[in-house]
């Protein structure tokens, strides 16, 4: 930055000046200065100043900064990094969102920049909603918003009249215009036109789930849908044109990290933990149905419950309701951080989503998952995953989920647990799964071809190298020895030269039954299993069955999870 800076402001011999330079190559330089946010599920940054390198907001924050510097300097400068500053927003706290809000009120072309926004506040808890208000009656008498006569802005003025009317009257207690965290946020993104990412924090437990304030507003600036659901009563006016949310592609609902914390803690906790927890997704159809273009929904913490609220509300009124309502038919790509779905659940999750094209979990270690009547038969669920794989997925095109274990459940996978389904999914082009559930737990498989298992279609192929039978060794091998270590290694040797005969026979075999294979990675779980410090390295058993893959066109790789 300081190199831009030195050329835009003063003339080198050659009379080098920032005029001079390719246009694009300018713009390279200041895109490489938009923060990248963190992944979803962080914890918002407790100080600036705290922060340290290689933590996830300190590049972030640095980057804002920097444009901010610029936007300082020239009036060319300020031209091209203005727009990039507010292409990536953090809602971090009350007063920066309030005062985001009057940014955008006073000067609105500042929200056509905006692409991606994250709101790392829990509208509906009490801090949030205390703190909004200390924030407004700080700041309601700054704002000078724009004096332009269109519908929206009617709107702001006509809050901001109800809000320094009530000032005097609002306190500080429950109760008192608990709704103004999410209007703001509502008006934030009724002035970003091109948000094409939004993140969005929701709570984690039932005391404030109503987010109803929210959907509101979002369905009267969105106007009525061609669908009128009964959540909503008719908008006032009509929207724009286009539609005002019409860019946005992608929803993370982030399950409060702040309070997951607080129940994973065990031991510091002084309340009473709910038996069910987490972000009920279902109860966001109203969200869902604002974003006309949602295709990607990406969600940390979720509850794990994935029914649909009205086709229970239709089975409460009728019980020969024959309506399906797949509240998320609108998503392609699903990704499900810190999941307490088990496979069972995911039959749901399918269910609801018929045009799933993309269907990735990441397992959170609790227990509690085990929702619903206990699996005593070794026969198939009637909403086993691979039921719902074999009817409800005809466009997926990638899965990868992953449990730390479903002892004494497996028929919520399928019969014998495992996905007897895959090798019919011709359209799956992208595959990460656990040995487990491809063999399942009948003996009788075992001696099946890995490449029989598997989709004929395959690009990419990962497969966990993780049993559930080897959960305890999983849970203590923090605290091995280097002798525990050696002796878990040299009890492997059976499996370790089985997994060999098994990957090497997929090499084998793809070059005529899976054609389009290009990639296969192993994940090891138990690094022990496959090497000694300092004296059998992980990659060393690999050396044949790499060469037999590469033979076919393959990339094999290996590595720990």
């Amino acid at each position: 930055m300081a190199a831009i800076s030195h050329i835009s402001s003063s003339r080198t011999s050659k009379g080098l000046t920032l005029a001079s330079l390719p246009p694009e190559i300018v713009d390279l330089i200041l895109d490489f200065a938009i923060p990248q946010p963190p992944e979803i599920g962080e914890t918002k940054p407790v100080s600036y100043n705290q922060l340290i390198p290689n933590e996830p907001w300190f590049d972030f924050t640095r980057s804002r900064h920097g444009l901010w510097g610029l936007c300082l300097g020239s009036r060319a400068f300020s031209a091209l990094a203005y727009p990039r500053l507010y292409s990536v927003m953090a809602l971090l706290d009350e007063e920066s969102m309030f005062l985001y809000f009057r940014t955008l009120a006073e000067r609105p072309h500042y929200g056509t920049w905006t692409r991606y926004l994250s709101c790392h506040l829990t509208l509906t808890s009490e801090p949030v909603i205390r703190d909004t208000r200390r924030a407004v009656g700080r700041k309601l008498r700054t704002f000078r918003p724009a004096s332009e006569p269109a519908v929206l802005m009617s709107a702001i003025r006509k809050a901001l009249d109800i809000m320094a009317i009530s000032l005097p009257h609002m306190s500080t207690v429950a109760g008192d215009f608990d709704y103004v965290p999410q209007v703001i946020l509502a008006f934030i993104l009724a002035f970003t036109p091109h948000l094409d990412t939004l993140l969005l924090q929701v709570p984690i437990n039932e005391d404030y789930l109503d987010y109803s304030a929210l959907f509101d507003k979002l369905h009267l600036i969105a106007g009525p849908r061609r669908h009128q659901h009964p959540h909503f009563a008719t908008s006032p006016y009509q929207p724009p044109s286009p539609h005002p949310f019409n860019n946005l592609t992608t929803l993370l609902l982030q399950g409060d990290p702040e309070l997951l914390e607080q129940y994973e803690n065990s031991e510091d906790r002084e309340f009473e933990l709910p038996e069910i927890w987490g972000v009920q997704a279902r109860c966001y159809l109203p969200l869902y149905e604002c974003f006309p273009n949602l295709s990607t929904l990406e969600i940390s913490t979720d509850d794990g419950v994935w029914s649909n609220l009205l086709d229970e509300e239709d089975l409460f009124l009728s019980s020969d309701s024959s309506h399906n309502h797949p509240y998320l038919n609108q998503i392609r790509h699903l990704y499900l951080h810190n999941s307490v779905t088990c496979p069972r659940n995911l039959h749901y999750v399918l269910r609801n989503a018929p045009r799933l094209q993309t269907l990735y979990m990441t397992p959170l270690r609790d227990r509690t998952y085990y929702r619903g009547p206990k699996e005593d038969s070794p026969d198939a669920h009637p909403e086993a995953l691979d039921v719902a794989l074999a009817s409800h997925a005809p466009h997926l095109r990638h899965l990868d989920v992953a449990w730390f274990e479903v002892s004494g459940h497996e028929g919520m996978i399928g019969a014998d647990g495992r996905l007897a389904s895959l090798p019919r999914m011709h359209r799956l082009e992208k595959l990460c799964i656990q040995l487990a559930v491809l063999y399942g737990c009948s003996p009788a498989t075992m001696e099946t071809p890995l490449v029989e298992l598997l989709p004929p279609n395959l690009v990419e192929l990962a497969l966990e190298d993780y049993w559930w039978w080897n959960l305890e060794d999983y849970d203590a091998m923090g605290e091995w020895t280097p002798r525990q270590k050696l002796a878990h290694y040299r009890g492997s040797k059976e499996y370790r030269n089985t997994a060999l005969r098994m990957l090497a026979g997929l090499a084998e075999s793809v070059g005529q039954r899976m054609p389009a294979l290009k990639r296969v990675m192993l994940l090891c779980r138990i690094p022990w299993t496959w090497m000694i410090e300092d004296g059998v390295e992980l990659d060393s058993h690999f050396d044949e069955v790499r060469t037999a893959f590469e033979a076919q066109g393959v990339e094999f790789l290996v590595d720990e999870v």
